[in-house]
């Protein structure tokens, strides 16, 4: 009977929302860390791993890693402040993915320490401009009257480029970017909110062969 309750208890936790779990714990440590500025596709890793202050989580401690595109609708959302000059989607917040896998560190070390590592995952959730010659963040207001944006960072391959007929500053202004944050959700209550100012992404001719 114990072990059914137990059951029971598991499934119930499992299928509340990663959201409405970080809004339910009002008694936990929550610390924002501005990490700069990155392109999806790229590794990314715990920063400051190994160094006391921050082995925050007690020894052998259960830690998850979600990842989430915070609501622009009002403004800004990062404590880092945007690239001068730049313009971000004004979109709602997506929902919470998590990043941390089986195969993934799931627990803090003997000392608190924790560890994530994982590719910053190229995909139209997480920054308007989408997948190569799908970009979506230009606004057509009517017939032949658009808005023009692009990535603010564009590290393509040889012989690639924003992918206008009228290749120019006014359609290729290099002025979006995209807020992320990961959030590390130990059971003990504390968390980390590591902010990502989305410059742009990788992506390469077998993109879109």
């Amino acid at each position: 009977m114990r072990r059914l309750l137990y059951f029971v208890a598991i499934v119930a936790m499992l299928a509340i929302p990663a959201s409405t779990a970080f809004a339910d714990a009002p008694d936990a440590q929550v610390e924002q860390i501005p990490d700069g500025w990155w392109l999806l596709g790229e590794l990314w890793w715990t920063p400051d791993y190994g160094d006391t202050a921050f082995d925050v989580w007690a020894p052998f401690e259960r830690v998850d890693a979600y990842m989430w595109r915070p609501s622009t609708l009002g403004g800004w959302p990062l404590t880092q402040a945007p690239i001068m000059g730049t313009w971000w989607a004004t979109l709602p917040g997506s929902d919470y993915r998590r990043m941390s896998y089986a195969e993934d560190y799931f627990y803090a070390d003997m000392f608190g320490g924790y560890y994530a590592e994982f590719m910053l995952p190229r995909d139209e959730v997480w920054f308007p401009c989408s997948y190569p010659l799908k970009w979506k963040c230009n606004y057509e207001f009517a017939p032949g009257v658009v808005e023009w944006h692009s990535p603010a960072t564009q590290p393509f391959e040889a012989g690639l480029y924003w992918p206008w007929l009228d290749y120019d500053l006014a359609a290729n202004p290099m002025d979006t970017v995209g807020p992320v944050e990961v959030w590390l959700f130990g059971e003990s209550g504390f968390t980390w909110i590591i902010e990502f100012e989305i410059t742009g992404y990788y992506w390469k001719w077998t993109d879109i062969n």
